[in-house]
């Protein structure tokens, strides 16, 4: 939970706590009687209240992205640069994801698909896949952005074509998948 256990863990040192009062005949009180479904209640309610960092979800976003400077492959922190509106982005890929794109999207595929308005947030989530050799999906990486045009999709694609490159000169895609937005296709 807030320290890395898992929820077996806590009832368990719960228990050996429970039993070492119970040999020295302590009196019992009602925190004794408490189950492993409790303590799993209590983790999903605390994880429901603390995803966000901050009330504010841009602010939340740069703090998970100062705080994951690995796994942030491109930022922009929506501010304004010399009065110009620069729209909040970030682009998420971990290792395992860099690798898997380096060599599965090598003289293969990647796979774009946006979604917008469904969830609560009101950001643009764009999730790029690629296909291992049985065509199984393995996410590549996710972008997520307050402003979708053809200029802000061309910049991060760029970028993270520039980064699959650093990691392999010779990375070569032979086809870039995207559903029927516009915007998309004119960007690439």
């Amino acid at each position: 939970m807030g320290l890395g256990d898992t929820v077996k863990q806590i009832y368990d040192k719960h228990k050996a706590i429970w039993w070492a009062r119970i040999n020295v005949r302590e009196m019992m009180t009602r925190d004794d009687f408490i189950k492993q479904k409790d303590i799993a209640y209590l983790d999903r309610k605390h994880k429901k209240r603390s995803w966000r960092l901050h009330q504010n979800l841009a602010i939340s976003f740069c703090t998970w992205a100062f705080n994951h400077l690995d796994d942030a492959f491109y930022f922009q922190d929506g501010s304004e640069d010399n009065g110009i509106h620069v729209p909040f982005t970030i682009g998420i890929q971990t290792p395992f994801q860099l690798q898997a794109m380096v060599s599965l999207s090598d003289n293969g595929a990647i796979s774009m698909d946006a979604t917008f308005d469904t969830i609560d947030v009101k950001y643009h989530l764009f999730t790029l896949i690629v296909f291992d050799a049985h065509r199984t999906k393995v996410l590549g990486a996710w972008i997520i952005t307050s402003h979708q045009t053809c200029d802000d999709l061309v910049e991060w694609l760029t970028f993270l074509k520039t980064k699959l490159l650093r990691n392999n000169l010779k990375w070569k895609l032979s086809c870039f998948i995207v559903d029927d937005a516009q915007q998309k296709l004119q960007a690439l």
